[in-house]
């Protein structure tokens, strides 16, 4: 089954704890580093830290040599609920955007009958959504019930400060320096949306260099 999956679904190399500002939400990183902890719901705003917590989770334990999988949902078009079938043998699957499949009836069968299997299998599973099980409007009446049987979450956004330090973080690992007043500068001006911060951080890498110049606020003025 897993030579089945595409490529899309694994974690990027650079998915991490360690690259991960913790904010508020370091009991929310103890539980998933637990692995005592078998079911975990996440929900939060976009770019709350989702996304990266599941594909760094998925990451490290597949560097262990587990088998994991990361799955964003949110691709529910381009395959169909028969995917989930035998990933239930699985150490660990992360499934992102829960609430992209919320209301459609085979995909919520799929899950129920998933969520049955992987517990029956001693597995992990860890979901994500931008809502609540209880405030997602789940159909299936069964389905609800499983998803509020583990530990919830909700994801808490970084503060403006530790946002600066992921800007930072981030221009490190990428091999390049960013000023307190270049990632202020950056901050002020674009969407709060980590995400779409780090999306930039990596257009205005790419500009640097081809460009063969540092990353100054002109420069970031110019680009933006």
């Amino acid at each position: 089954m897993q030579n089945q999956i595409p490529l899309s679904f694994q974690p990027p190399e650079n998915a991490s704890f360690k690259n991960f500002i913790a904010g508020e939400n370091q009991q929310l990183i103890f539980s998933l580093k637990n692995n005592d902890e078998s079911l975990i719901f996440l929900w939060g705003d976009s770019g709350s830290g989702k996304t990266h917590l599941l594909q760094a989770l998925s990451s490290q334990y597949q560097q262990n040599g587990l088998n994991a999988l990361y799955i964003p949902l949110q691709m529910s078009d381009e395959f169909p609920p028969e995917l989930l079938e035998g990933l239930e043998m699985m150490d660990l699957v992360c499934l992102d955007d829960i609430h992209s499949i919320i209301g459609h009836q085979e995909w919520e069968h799929a899950l129920f009958h998933f969520f049955n299997k992987i517990r029956e299998n001693n597995g992990r599973l860890i979901l994500a959504a931008n809502n609540s099980a209880v405030n997602l409007g789940i159909q299936l009446a069964d389905l609800k019930s499983r998803l509020s049987w583990g530990l919830t979450y909700q994801t808490k956004n970084l503060s403006d400060k530790d946002i600066i330090k992921v800007l930072k973080l981030r221009a490190d690992q990428r091999g390049f320096e960013m000023t307190d007043d270049a990632a202020n500068y950056l901050f002020k001006r674009a969407s709060r949306d980590m995400s779409t911060l780090i999306t930039l951080l990596e257009k205005l890498d790419y500009e640097s260099l081809s460009e063969q110049r540092k990353l100054t606020i002109p420069f970031i003025k110019r680009f933006l």
